[in-house]
C-alpha cells in the first residue's frame, strides 16, 4: 500500500496510487451541485432575450368604430434571429370611456410579417373598467407571447375599440409597448 507524508516544510512526499478517472466521464450537469462543468456536457435549457425594442408616446387616440383602430403613436418592428424565436410584448396605456352614458371599449394587438398577413392576436386583450354610470379612466396592460414563425419583419401595433359604438379612448399619459425576441426551450 503507498504511504503519503505530510511535512510541513515539504508539503506532501511518497508516492500516490493509480487512480482511474474511466468513472467520471458520466458525470451528469444535474448532479453536480458546484464546481465547474465541461461546456461539451453542458445543455443549455433556459430561454435568453436575444433583442428588446420599445416604441413610447403621450399621444392619445379616440375611436367610436366596433372594428379596431390603430393606436396611433406606437409602432414597433422586430426581425427575429430565428423562425422559431418567440416574441414576447408587453403594454400599457390609459384607457378612459369619456362620459358616463355606457361607453365600454376592448384593446388588442395587431401583428404583419414582411408587409402583410394583418391578423389580430386576440379577441380581447384587455376589457378596460367599465361603468354604465360613471366615467372611468384606468390603466389597461396585457402582456402575450407570440410565436410569428418567421425571420422577416415582425410590426406590432396596439388596437383598440368601442364596444358600444359611442367614443372611447386610449393614451393622454405614458403608453409603452416592449417586444423581445426570445428562445424558449
Amino acid at each position: 500500500m503507498a504511504q503519503i507524508k505530510l511535512n510541513a516544510t515539504y508539503g506532501l512526499t511518497g508516492t500516490l496510487p493509480a487512480v482511474s478517472g474511466a468513472n467520471l466521464t458520466t458525470l451528469n450537469a444535474s448532479n453536480v451541485s458546484s464546481g465547474t462543468l465541461n461546456a461539451a456536457r453542458y445543455v443549455d435549457t433556459a430561454g435568453k432575450i436575444l433583442q428588446i425594442k420599445q416604441d413610447d408616446t403621450t399621444g392619445t387616440t379616440n375611436s367610436s368604430s366596433s372594428s379596431y383602430t390603430h393606436f396611433s403613436g406606437i409602432d414597433l418592428s422586430i426581425t427575429p434571429t430565428s423562425s422559431s424565436s418567440k416574441i414576447l410584448i408587453f403594454f400599457t396605456s390609459n384607457f378612459d370611456n369619456n362620459s358616463t352614458d355606457n361607453r365600454q371599449g376592448a384593446v388588442s394587438c395587431w401583428r404583419e410579417i414582411d408587409g402583410a398577413n394583418n391578423i389580430l392576436l386576440s379577441a380581447n386583450m384587455a376589457q378596460p373598467a367599465y361603468s354604465p354610470t360613471v366615467r372611468v379612466t384606468a390603466t389597461v396592460s396585457w402582456v402575450f407571447m407570440d410565436a410569428p414563425g418567421s425571420d422577416g419583419s415582425v410590426r406590432y401595433r396596439p388596437v383598440l375599440k368601442s364596444n358600444t359604438g359611442n367614443q372611447v379612448s386610449m393614451g393622454g399619459f405614458q403608453s409603452t409597448m416592449i417586444v423581445m425576441e426570445s428562445t424558449i426551450a
